[in-house]
């Protein structure tokens, strides 16, 4: 009894999630086919065209199917152009949580940074790499030699600079490259997300990187996970020293 009232359970719940909707509108079109045919109100020919037309469109449907499924895993796994610019992130963003070794791909958007968010009375904290020898020789090995990492470094903190006097913002220096990048949106709400950006080692270009999108609604033990991995680099970061009168 309990299997057969769950089995009655699973057609409800396909159809109200979106799932299978095709074929259970076949199996209805086939069980009110029968019903006509026993019940002698569609003759032969009727029927054999309505089943002739139920198989063509499994066919072709299970054909577009096919030619539109990606690997699951290309779906979770993805690059940098699948994100579009920056700034389409920003206008929903009342939190907005930044680690990136110099984070200067997101830097170029401060403007849009000041605009939607710290006009809005949102916060932001970015956390990008100290600019001493020792960490920057450390990174310097793992990161691409496209990128002059002391220079880019330097436009960054002074871009942060500027934005620190802004109400809602700070940033801190972090001694070590944890091997990856986080941009994190709206860190304690339900509506909260996340990008996870793999560094990898030596990339011919940053927009190679492995990036993973992961929601708090989809998985909130690993969104809480890597927002937590955030607060840590956060506690073990230094923040920086502004000239007198700053």
């Amino acid at each position: 009894m309990v299997k057969f009232k769950n089995l009655s359970k699973r057609p409800l719940q396909d159809v109200r999630e979106g799932h299978h909707r095709e074929a259970y509108a076949l199996f209805l079109v086939g069980v009110t086919l029968v019903v006509l045919g026993l019940s002698g109100i569609a003759d032969v020919s009727v029927l054999l065209s309505a089943i002739l037309l139920a198989v063509s469109f499994l066919v072709f449907h299970g054909a577009a199917e096919a030619s539109d499924r990606r690997p699951l895993l290309d779906q979770v796994l993805r690059s940098r152009q699948d994100f579009g610019a920056f700034s389409k992130l920003l206008p929903e963003a009342r939190d907005l949580r930044i680690y990136g070794p110099t984070a200067v791909n997101v830097l170029v958007n401060s403007a849009d940074i000041k605009r939607f968010v710290l006009a809005a009375g949102g916060t932001v904290k970015v956390i990008i790499q100290d600019d001493n020898p020792q960490a920057l020789t450390q990174s310097a090995i793992q990161l691409d030699d496209n990128l002059d990492l002391e220079h880019t470094l330097r436009s960054s903190m002074a871009i942060l600079d500027k934005l620190a006097a802004v109400p809602g913002f700070s940033y801190r220096l972090l001694p070590a490259n944890p091997g990856f990048s986080l941009v994190i949106v709206n860190a304690t709400d339900a509506d909260g997300y996340l990008i996870f950006e793999s560094h990898g080692f030596k990339d011919d270009n940053i927009a190679d990187r492995m990036h993973i999108v992961i929601r708090r609604a989809d998985s909130p033990r690993w969104f809480s996970y890597w927002a937590a991995r955030f607060d840590a680099m956060w506690e073990a970061s230094r923040s920086p020293i502004f000239p007198v009168g700053h």
